[in-house]
């Protein structure tokens, strides 16, 4: 992940949260820096007070979760430090549990040792998934992925080369349109309308977008996918600063609805008024991501990069924390799908990188399962956005984030990889 970009850099901030600017002495950055130092210290007292105030900032921390354990370890609460450890391995496998000696209480408690076990476990490669293609212009740098059942073609999004590839199933790619559009940056979630034969795109300029232009806005943008004629553009008010758009989805009707990532608002396309409206917007919001809808269309789920995943009622804009069980964690949402009542969720800020189907209850607000379906992948370079049809899943496995310099200049083609576009039968996950 690349500090680079705005988007990266949003999401490094509120993930690893460890080097910041500190806009007063109490919020999280200071108190965990703090915290730290005081635990190198060996100013026990001293540590104990910042780490658990810094974690109930930041409850889903991984650094604050396992300093809270070794906290809980020095003040005698061995089960409290369990606790955390499992929550922080969950998120990040790894931090040290064997050569800490202030978790030396610990190493005779079979559920530690299980922890140890499983911490060991997660560097093993999952694999279930093959490559469907590869696309050799390494300088793209792809996010978002569509497919036409149709025409049984993909359509990519490129960050960099700011512009729309489309790809047969024999893997050849060709530009979708031959004519370059000056107000489109860079592309992140595409969305194809097969029974109104449009496709979707959402853009927003970033420091990585070729020719970089920071006056260009945030726009959506409505095209034939018969001849790749645009139809139309939109954007949100101009009262909105700077919105960096995450992912795009579609209601069963046709409605179109974006996550912003900075300023965490949920628009909807509005066609009579040529705009993109607030549609929800909560402070439970930290850094939106990936949108699908429910199979009924009742339920629009959320990921947020840092709190996890959201479910919002359609039809009284009630909004449910999804609350994962204690051995998982969903933090790190990038992509986001919904599959026969589950949600596949690919994860690109947690360690290892993984793709995970999680089964829901019969309301669709809680997680009763969790298959994983990549794990440590050696195709991943930050994995992001899929698609699903029918019953296979395709995903962007290596959207290469990092492929930039310092200055936000993309790296030479030898220091990159083809792009890989991932496959798998998600079929072979149901009970």
């Amino acid at each position: 992940m690349q500090i680079a970009t705005l988007k990266t850099s949003l999401l490094i901030t509120f993930s690893l949260l460890i080097i910041c600017e500190c806009r007063s002495q109490n919020d999280f950055p200071s108190l965990y820096f703090k915290a730290k130092e005081a635990y190198k210290n060996k100013s026990n007292l001293e540590f104990t007070s910042l780490i658990q105030k810094a974690l109930q900032l930041n409850p889903g921390h991984q650094g604050a979760l396992y300093y809270s354990g070794i906290a809980s370890c020095i003040n005698g609460r061995p089960d409290e430090a369990l606790m955390y450890l499992k929550k922080c391995i969950s998120i990040d496998s790894r931090y040290d549990l064997l050569k800490n000696e202030d978790l030396s209480i610990l190493k005779n408690r079979k559920d530690f040792q299980d922890l140890v076990l499983y911490q060991a476990e997660t560097v093993t490669p999952i694999i279930t998934s093959d490559t469907a293609f590869v696309v050799g212009d390494r300088q793209l740098h792809v996010e978002g992925i569509a497919y036409e059942s149709e025409t049984k073609m993909f359509y990519l999004g490129s960050i960099h080369k700011r512009k729309i590839i489309k790809v047969d199933r024999d893997g050849h790619a060709t530009d979708f349109s031959s004519t370059t559009n000056p107000t489109m940056a860079s592309i992140f979630g595409l969305k194809i309308d097969s029974k109104r034969k449009f496709l979707w795109v959402c853009s927003s300029s970033i420091p990585e977008t070729n020719q970089y232009d920071p006056s260009i806005r945030s726009r959506v943008f409505k095209f034939n996918i018969a001849n790749a004629i645009l139809l139309d553009a939109y954007e949100p008010d101009s009262t909105v600063k700077g919105p960096i758009f995450g992912d795009i989805t579609l209601s069963a009707e046709g409605d179109v609805f974006v996550s912003d990532s900075k300023n965490n608002i949920i628009f909807k396309l509005n066609e009579s008024t040529k705009k993109l409206e607030k549609f929800f917007e909560s402070t439970q919001f930290t850094n939106l991501q990936g949108l699908t809808f429910s199979d009924d269309n009742t339920i629009l789920y959320i990921a947020d990069y840092v709190k996890g995943l959201f479910a919002l009622s359609m039809q009284s804009k009630q909004l449910l924390k999804i609350i994962e069980p204690s051995s998982i964690s969903l933090k790190g949402i990038d992509g986001l799908l919904y599959y026969k009542k589950s949600l596949i969720a690919i994860q690109n800020g947690v360690f290892p990188l993984r793709v995970v189907r999680y089964e829901l209850g019969p309301a669709g607000t809680t997680i009763v399962d969790a298959h994983t379906i990549d794990s440590n992948h050696p195709a991943f370079n930050e994995p992001t956005l899929g698609t699903i049809n029918d019953n296979e899943l395709y995903y962007i496995a290596n959207s290469q984030w990092s492929g930039y310099d310092e200055n936000h200049q993309i790296k030479s083609a030898d220091k990159l990889y083809d792009i890989v576009i991932l496959r798998t039968n998600l079929s072979s996950f149901q009970k």
